[in-house]
């Protein structure tokens, strides 16, 4: 629990939302965070990248994949809902490195869904586990030669 009075949500107050997994999956998190994240900080801003298997060591502890399916190696907790995925956001964010927490936990949030969504079963087989499992990174790279940030209206030619 916090020393700061209410920066935790759920202070031994009820709610109707958190459950005992809720908890469980807080302080999971959390210690990854204070232990594996919080204390390089500072290195990982002098050098300008973080350690690649950062991806690993958060699978292992059971964070890096908490939004995927099992199926492809995902690790939800159990009764996974959406308060979850909330406090994987919170926690995550304690640690004060936007940069960091984007880079290293987020970046295939926008890619990988259109694999899972719409790839054939040999192709979400050939990316899917790898990425979930943290043993390959995944983003989404597109060119917009004439547009700012609007994929929809994308022109682009390759010669």
């Amino acid at each position: 629990m916090a020393e700061v009075p209410f920066a935790d949500y759920n202070q031994g107050f009820s709610s109707p939302h958190f459950k005992e997994t809720h908890l469980q999956f807080r302080a999971k998190v959390r210690a990854f965070v204070e232990s594996e994240l919080k204390p390089f900080l500072s290195e990982w801003e002098e050098k300008g990248t973080y350690p690649p298997d950062i991806h690993k060591k958060a699978y292992d502890a059971g964070i890096y994949s908490a939004v995927w399916p099992k199926e492809y190696g995902g690790t939800p907790p159990e009764d996974f809902d959406a308060f979850h995925d909330f406090i994987l956001i919170d926690e995550l964010a304690r640690c004060g490195a936007g940069g960091v927490v984007a880079s290293a936990f987020f970046s295939f949030n926008i890619a990988l869904p259109p694999v899972l969504a719409a790839g054939s079963d040999f192709l979400k087989n050939l990316v899917a586990k790898d990425v979930i499992e943290g043993r390959k990174i995944m983003a989404l790279c597109v060119s917009e030669p004439y547009a700012g940030s609007d994929v929809a209206n994308l022109r682009s030619t390759a010669e």
